[in-house]
């Protein structure tokens, strides 16, 4: 009878599902956060954790379960949630693909770059937008959730700038946190809207780019330019694998039981999704709701196996070692972070080869080390900036969708050459990093494949036709 009526209110209004699911995953953060301070045995340090958070610079990257206990990520992790799906409702906003999306970047990041209380500037600056433009908040409320990817700003404003250590919030500090949100909140949405003509809707992060380059701007005008020297906020845990993965194993499994329970013919109709190419499309529009679940059950678990199979190869010492990932706050919010377009264009078979060219691309400073050109190895598939990056590069999903599997390979291995680069461009202040990376790539490799490979049903066509 529940999914009868659930299927009633899908048919009905689908918009409400999406939030219905939305809030039953805020749901089940906050089950985690209790979880979690049971596992750990740190119950009464949830709130304290939380409040820790909450109340510290959050410059990319901070492990929060490390910062907060594992509890108190959680927690930060739920209240961003609640905030979101509150907004939503409120604003009475109509949800669908792209709601899911912006929903998963601001929850992601609220374990290692978001917290309660950095985010509210960049609401309430999107919402003077609407009033400016005389338009209802409910139409750019995606918007302000994808606002938040400056969020560290924010919080350096509240709590710590222009120093070096963290002095707790002051007035001068909210009020110009609040007046950075309404600059960010009115000039984010213009450059969204104008932003996909830069990667031609390649970059699944669509915001990404805009967010970066804003970024670099403030950068320059809060930093570089008047000479404040730049804090340094990146400090990691050994992480909690068991727990994440636990936790992660039962939320995907439960998106696929509840997809197949809805309609009982969406796992058939699942293996039409994983043919999409996933350029420029809303899978819960195309596919419907059902099926979309069950993508992001297969997708989570496509990601989860990513993360704990992965292992970096490293070069030292005349002997080759591996080391495996850590489950970090930062890779937490990188397995959300990448389930975030998952109903926007987001399936297995195209990332799939974006994370091969990840793997391609991990053997230059290997060899860089071995054949002596170097003396340190510069990174490896698990170290923690490429973990996070692998996550947004899957944003190129739609050039392996569209130009075929070796193209996804390319656009994966010229993504991890750039995405530790990228941060000196906006001194680890931007969230969408590897968003903003994505843009780049999209915009160096696309016309070239345009020019001179074509898309993959242009080939077939060139081979029928002899």
């Amino acid at each position: 009878m529940l999914f009868r009526s659930f299927m009633t209110d899908y048919e009905e209004n689908p918009g409400r599902i999406v939030w219905g699911i939305l809030c039953s995953f805020t749901t089940a953060f906050f089950a985690g956060a209790l979880a979690a301070g049971i596992y750990t045995g740190q119950l009464e340090q949830i709130i304290p954790g939380f409040l820790t958070i909450c109340s510290r610079p959050s410059q990319f990257t901070m492990d929060y379960f490390e910062l907060g206990t594992l509890g108190g990520a959680f927690l930060n992790t739920a209240m961003v949630a609640l905030a979101c799906v509150l907004m939503l409702k409120v604003s009475q906003a109509k949800c669908n693909g792209l709601t899911v999306a912006a929903y998963w970047l601001t929850v992601g990041f609220a374990t290692f770059g978001m917290t309660f209380t950095n985010i509210w500037p960049f609401f309430f600056g999107t919402w003077i937008y609407s009033k400016i433009k005389k338009v209802k908040f409910s139409t750019v409320a995606n918007l302000a959730m994808f606002s938040t990817a400056l969020a560290p700003f924010a919080s350096e404003l509240m709590v710590r700038y222009p120093g070096l250590e963290a002095h707790g919030f002051t007035v001068a500090g909210v009020l110009g946190a609040i007046l950075l949100g309404i600059f960010v909140g009115c000039v984010m949405p213009p450059l969204i809207a104008h932003i996909p003509t830069f990667h031609l809707g390649f970059d699944l992060y669509s915001a990404g780019p805009a967010a970066g380059f804003l970024a670099f701007l403030l950068y320059c005008v809060l930093y570089r330019s008047p000479g404040i020297e730049v804090p340094t906020n990146t400090h990691l845990g050994e992480g909690y694998k068991a727990f994440v993965n636990v936790f992660f194993f039962l939320v995907f499994a439960l998106c696929i039981f509840t997809g197949i329970s809805m309609d009982k013919g969406s796992l058939r109709r699942y293996t039409k999704l994983l043919k999409h190419h996933g350029h420029k499309t809303d899978f819960t529009t195309e596919f419907g709701i059902p099926v979309t679940l069950i993508n992001m059950g297969m997708y989570g678990f496509f990601i989860l196996l990513y993360y704990n199979a992965v292992h970096g190869f490293v070069f030292a010492d005349g002997a080759v070692t591996f080391t495996a990932a850590k489950f970090t706050g930062a890779t937490m919010g990188a397995i959300m972070c990448m389930f975030a377009f998952v109903a926007q264009g987001a399936q297995p078979a195209t990332v799939f080869p974006v994370a091969v060219g990840y793997a391609l691309a991990s053997l230059l400073p290997f060899g860089a080390a071995y054949f002596g050109l170097v003396e340190t190895q510069n990174w490896n598939l698990c170290t923690q900036a490429i973990l996070v990056g692998m996550c947004f590069a899957s944003g190129l999903a739609p050039i392996s969708g569209k130009y075929g599997f070796f193209a996804g390979v390319a656009a994966g291995a010229i993504h991890a050459t750039l995405v530790m680069s990228v941060p000196l461009w906006h001194g680890g202040f931007c969230l969408y990093n590897g968003g903003f990376t994505d843009g780049v790539v999209a915009f160096l490799l696309v016309p070239v494949l345009d020019r001179f490979y074509g898309t993959y049903e242009e080939r077939m066509e060139k081979r029928k036709a002899g």
